[in-house]
């Protein structure tokens, strides 16, 4: 369904002393409704549906500690069991090894091309390994692939060393990148996941896998790669190594993510997925303990399969708003030109029930107190998406253009006019 057939509501403030309701058509049924008032002084207006999954075919039952299966696009959780508590997360560790790898390219301090020292800290690292040699130089980009296809423990090591001098200084800066993304459960101590005393939550991952590919999609194709072969220096030709992630040769639709083992985590998975614009994100923690590697790792990919199957029959995506969809004109304070128009930063939907997909809503919240200047891009709102008055998701929209300081006529007088609503507010 487009924007032609389901309708947005537009709710941004003016001032105070103004309040008026203005409805008129936009191509066929896009209505955008303007409602005042400055009584409501901080971010949003308030709007709160009630969050509750739709009704559907109930969830298969599961022999794991802790999943997840949630719409990766816009997080909304499908079905969970303990999502929220705490689990050793073994080298599902290294997503966050690899997102502070892919901020580090992005910023330009690194390149995939650089030759990186192995030291013997490196090459001595036990578990799982991608053979890289002491005193030899790999190139980054290989390491990339030894972690996403051959879970490279000796990799891991490389590449901490590399970006921070050493592992202690990499694992402080993976807690902070932890506690910047908002991941109260989750605490690291090394850099690939050997340790059990790591640990992360469900809950967390999905959030920490959202962020990863929403600021780092090029990382995605190394980790779809389903064998890798790295033949150190002076060494004769390897054999390739095959990534444990089952489902890139059993699943169509599969592109990533992550497996993780050890005996007192048991078999974990991250699993994207993506069939009929549908895009799923699946969370196994802690299933077939005691299981033998090749068993538990069968059993791992049949629960991970059943969790996307009841997705796949039960949910269906719909997009609403079409990228750079221009949704609504916010006030901007103290602004040149004092507004600012909002758009869709990509195109943007939500995941329903099947049979729901004509009874989506998508109304836009726009923030009432940007003050300049706003720089293009900025989150200035959200889009909320309900069905039958219950909230099935919500996305941000952003300026479409910077806006900078208006002149000083303009800084007073916005600053005139804010503090009138707040001594009215007050008073009444």
């Amino acid at each position: 369904m487009g924007l032609e057939s389901s309708h947005i509501y537009v709710a941004s403030y003016i001032l105070p002393e103004v309040v008026a309701m203005l409805s008129r058509k936009l191509g066929s049924r896009l209505i955008v409704v303007l409602l005042a008032s400055l009584l409501i002084t901080q971010g949003l207006l308030p709007f709160c549906p009630t969050k509750v999954s739709l009704a559907a075919e109930a969830p298969p039952e599961v022999k794991v500690e802790n999943y997840l299966i949630a719409d990766s696009r816009t997080g909304r959780v499908l079905a969970s069991k303990d999502a929220e508590s705490p689990h050793i997360p073994a080298s599902l560790t290294k997503i966050m090894t690899l997102y502070i790898l892919f901020d580090e390219i992005s910023a330009g301090n690194i390149s995939l091309e650089d030759m990186v020292p192995v030291s013997e800290k490196a090459w001595a690292t036990g578990g799982s390994k991608m053979y890289i040699l002491v005193g030899s130089e790999v190139r980054l980009e290989d390491l990339v692939k030894g972690i996403t296809v051959m879970s490279g423990n000796d990799a891991c090591v490389a590449v901490a060393e590399y970006i921070s001098g050493n592992v202690t200084s990499f694992v402080d800066r993976m807690n902070a990148k932890a506690k910047e993304l908002g991941l109260t459960e989750t605490h690291f101590v090394d850099p690939h996941g050997l340790s059990d005393d790591n640990r992360v939550s469900a809950r967390d991952l999905l959030a920490l896998v959202r962020s990863y590919v929403r600021m780092h999609p090029e990382a995605l194709p190394y980790h779809a790669i389903k064998e890798f072969a790295y033949t150190a220096p002076g060494e004769s030709e390897k054999d390739p190594q095959f990534n444990r992630n089952r489902l890139l040769w059993s699943y169509p639709g599969t592109y990533g993510l992550k497996t993780g083992f050890t005996t007192l985590a048991g078999f974990n998975m991250i699993a994207l997925a993506e069939r009929s614009g549908l895009d799923l994100v699946a969370i196994v923690l802690g299933s077939a303990r005691g299981y033998s590697i090749d068993a538990g790792e069968r059993e791992r990919t049949d629960i991970v399969i059943s969790l996307l199957d009841w997705a796949y029959r039960n949910y269906s995506y719909v997009e609403n708003v079409p990228a750079n969809t221009v949704v609504g004109t916010a006030r901007v304070w103290k602004g040149k030109g004092g507004k600012v128009e909002a758009v869709a930063p990509r195109a943007l939907g939500a995941t329903v029930e099947k049979g729901q997909e004509d009874k989506v809503v998508a109304s836009v919240i726009l923030n009432s107190n940007l003050e300049a200047p706003v720089m293009k891009g900025a989150k200035i709102g959200e889009v909320i998406f309900t069905v039958d008055g219950q909230e099935v998701g919500r996305e941000s929209v952003v300026a479409r253009t910077d806006v900078p300081k208006g002149n000083i006529f303009r800084v007073f007088w916005d600053s005139l006019v804010r503090a009138l609503g707040r001594a009215f507010s007050r008073s009444t």
